[in-house]
């Protein structure tokens, strides 16, 4: 297999899209110089390539290639299962990627397989018509282990990729901060005033033996995503945006009153991430998404300095609900619409976001988007390899609803950076909830909302 660097592009004036999905490279050491291409020899099918024919060459696109374990494994099993097709992966950095495919796409470039972190640039892509249809390519596909996760990859009934990946967003706690405050541990289905006064007990000590009841991360996400768990949000729809105030409140007063979560503006200014106030026991409840089982796997073990016992609740919310809903982000994948090889594309693709490209990246924590009964048992059978993680884990992977943070929508990167200006204007207290969704409904107007 071949490994490509691409030096980053210059994306002066243009937005980066900060989404969940992020975490999607959270097993990653760092972000990559922008652009790689790992080529490996994967297989034509069998029914596209035969075992005299001479080899194809397929481009993908991805980011931090390098720095994550399962890529080069699952292209390593993808080209030994079909040895006439070689794969060139082009690898960019992490921070760049939603805009720079974007730039890519927009000078068609012969990409073959399209990974995105998230709907708003793939919404741009299909709206630039960057990305080939998969309509008629799923006609006999079996859909349902996607849980109608696919669902949200569709724009005007048409089919624009698979899911690699999906997310759902949920509670982390740690089990022994809990244990020594004499504290209940946090439950399924709590309301959100339930979820503040137990970062208030859990809160504790001053200065830098402070530990913060809970940790609220900087994306928009932190916050919309209580109300779109039980589907009252849809940045799409202004509408819905007054729902958002009551979420607020609680988390101001968290972090204005209680002091039970660390400050919006030092977790920007001091570029503090999320990972590291929870490994280091900084923090007794964490909400963030499901790549972060992955993430615990890997960094909370007996070698390292803090190790402890950890669990998992859904979203506090107003219904009191539990396991009806998933809400996440989607890693999508799709074949570009300049591709040379859009037959072996396919293949590539739907092994990727198929069986056996699930049970590469589920054996090492990370939730993909094919959930059949293989990898539920993978992930029910992670506390024997981890005992400090809790069981179980399968019940947050397959609720009978899920609900996408971002849906697709040509105008969705434009009206998602509406969002994310209400989110800081409001999280700095530099404008007031009401006056800070009142201008968001009408920006986001302007931008395509309805």
């Amino acid at each position: 297999m071949k490994l490509r660097k691409i030096a980053a592009l210059g994306l002066a004036g243009i937005t980066a899209v900060s989404l969940a999905a992020c975490g999607g490279s959270s097993g990653s050491a760092g972000a990559t110089a922008a652009g790689t291409t790992a080529a490996g020899t994967t297989a034509a099918a069998q029914t596209n390539t035969g075992a005299g024919a001479e080899p194809v060459t397929i481009k993908v696109s991805l980011w931090d290639y390098s720095n994550t374990a399962y890529y080069p494994i699952m292209v390593e099993a993808f080209e030994k299962s079909h040895p006439n097709i070689k794969v060139d992966i082009v690898e960019f950095s992490a921070a760049e990627y939603s805009d720079t495919i974007v730039v890519k796409m927009g000078a068609k470039e012969k990409y073959d397989v399209v990974f995105m972190k998230g709907l708003p640039e793939m919404s741009a892509l299909i709206a630039g018509g960057h990305l080939q249809p998969l309509t008629d390519r799923i006609t006999g596909f079996d859909m349902k282990p996607y849980g109608g996760s696919e669902k949200s990859l569709s724009l005007n009934g048409v089919v624009y990729g698979l899911p690699f990946r999906t997310d759902n967003n949920m509670i982390f706690y740690n089990k022994d901060l809990f244990d020594k405050a004499g504290v209940q541990y946090p439950e399924d289905g709590m309301t959100m005033e339930e979820y503040r006064e137990l970062a208030k007990k859990m809160t504790s000590g001053e200065g830098a033996e402070k530990v913060y009841g809970s940790h609220v991360h900087t994306w928009p996400s932190n916050v919309y995503q209580y109300s779109r768990f039980i589907d009252e949000f849809n940045y799409l729809d202004t509408s819905t945006y007054e729902k958002l105030k009551p979420y607020y409140e609680t988390i101001l007063g968290m972090q204005n009153e209680d002091k039970s979560v660390q400050d919006y503006g030092e977790l920007k200014t001091g570029n503090i991430h999320y990972s590291g106030v929870f490994y280091n026991e900084q923090v007794a409840m964490l909400q963030i998404g499901s790549w972060y089982i992955e993430m615990l796997t890997g960094n909370v073990t007996p070698q390292s300095e803090h190790y402890f016992k950890w669990g998992a609740v859904t979203l506090p919310n107003s219904k009191g609900n539990t396991y009806e809903n998933m809400v996440g982000g989607i890693t999508p994948c799709s074949i570009g619409a300049y591709s040379e090889h859009p037959e072996e594309a396919w293949e590539f693709l739907s092994y990727v976001c198929g069986e056996e490209g699930a049970k590469v990246i589920a054996e090492r924590g990370i939730v993909p988007g094919w959930k059949g009964q293989s990898i539920l048992d993978i992930f029910d059978k992670i506390p024997e390899q981890f005992p400090n993680a809790p069981e179980g884990l399968s019940k947050f992977l397959t609720p009978p609803n899920y609900i996408v943070e971002q849906p697709m929508d040509p105008n969705a990167k434009a009206i998602n950076t509406v969002i994310e200006e209400m989110h800081s204007d409001i999280m700095t207290n530099s404008v007031s909830i009401d006056d800070g969704i009142k201008t968001a409904i009408e920006r986001a107007k302007e931008a395509g909302a309805k």
